[in-house]
């Protein structure tokens, strides 16, 4: 998990809330306003919700990454099981 995507993605779902309602549903900022607006304030939501989904899944999806196979009796590192089996194989004769 990002943990910055997270928050990067959180504040920008807030603030298209935030945006949409006060665009939409007050009179804050003079009456009417123009239809962009509001659907600014929602694209800015979706684009919040998305960095946020996509920080919390960093990371999940290669988890092994390489040099993660150790020789046991020597304990080098290899970046796959083949690798560590031929070095067994040709430096301690199994």
């Amino acid at each position: 998990m990002n943990r910055t995507f997270l928050i990067l993605g959180a504040v920008l779902l807030a603030l298209g809330v935030a945006a949409y309602v006060v665009s939409s549903y007050t009179s804050l900022i003079g009456g009417r306003t123009h239809s962009i607006i509001p659907l600014g304030g929602i694209g800015l939501a979706v684009l919040g919700a998305l960095i946020a989904v996509g920080g919390v899944m960093m990371g999940k999806a290669g988890a092994k990454t390489g040099g993660q196979f150790k020789c046991a009796k020597c304990s080098a590192v290899f970046g796959s099981q083949t690798a560590l089996d031929q070095h067994t194989k040709d430096k301690h004769g199994k």
